[in-house]
């Protein structure tokens, strides 16, 4: 009688061991999966375009004069300013973003 429980609770204990061995496995998969269609973007590719990005040119003057300070107009939109035009941002009362 006891032999007969000591087997069942040998093959229990397998039984767990192997199930915790196949659950540990398919937690962690050996590779990522790649796909074609994703919403992440690479970041790699991001900071390439980054560094040969061209310089924008300005809302209102439409130039070229290097880094642009970002306004938000009372509609919601956002407009790019050069340091020219910096005094019709004061003007209109907009804020920098």
């Amino acid at each position: 009688m006891q032999m007969q429980y000591a087997a069942i609770v040998v093959v229990l204990l397998v039984g767990v061991f192997v199930y915790w061995g196949y659950r540990s496995r398919k937690g962690k998969p050996s590779e990522p999966k790649r796909s074609t269609a994703s919403n992440v973007i690479s970041m790699d590719r991001h900071r390439k375009a980054k560094q040969s990005a061209v310089e924008q040119p300005c809302s209102s003057c439409k130039k070229k004069n290097g880094k642009l300070i970002f306004y938000a107009q009372d509609n919601g939109t956002v407009v790019g300013l050069c340091k020219d035009c910096k005094a019709k941002a004061k003007k209109r009362d907009m804020l920098p973003l």
